[in-house]
């Protein structure tokens, strides 16, 4: 059975919503789907949609087709590339901007203890100076 990735039209004349549903392509438009995936409203502005990231990518990975729009609708949601990297074996290029992000949080907090240490000992000195003054004017 050849499984698409297609949209399904509802809502009334001229107000078109749209469905994002895994469907047998031999299916008619708005007949039996397997699985809904999402959304698509391109009456708002912008237009609202929702795609289930994972429902998406399980469909994807069964080895279910997009249709043109649909394909169109999972890129501009960044689902089509996460599964063209995971298809290849390679890491998502966000998520490695993630890991790096962590190491330099745990490399600052360091920095920030040192740094406040030599504040703090400069500040001991210079409290004793403020408090000099005082005494000499009283």
């Amino acid at each position: 059975m050849a499984v698409r990735i297609r949209l399904q039209r509802h809502g009334r004349k001229k107000r078109p919503f749209y469905r994002l549903v895994a469907a047998d392509a031999r299916a008619q438009r708005d007949g039996v789907f397997l699985e809904r995936l999402g959304h698509y409203n391109p009456m708002t502005e912008p237009a609202d949609v929702f795609i289930d990231e994972e429902k998406a990518l399980k469909w994807l990975r069964r080895g279910a087709q997009p249709s043109d729009t649909a394909k169109r609708l999972l890129t501009q949601n960044g689902i089509l590339m996460k599964f063209e990297y995971e298809k290849l074996g390679k890491p998502m290029p966000g998520s490695e901007v993630v890991e790096e992000g962590t190491e330099t949080a745990e490399v600052e907090p360091t920095e920030i203890q040192d740094a406040t240490s030599e504040t703090d000992t400069s500040s001991e000195e210079a409290t004793p100076d403020s408090e000099t003054p005082a005494s000499q004017e009283e």
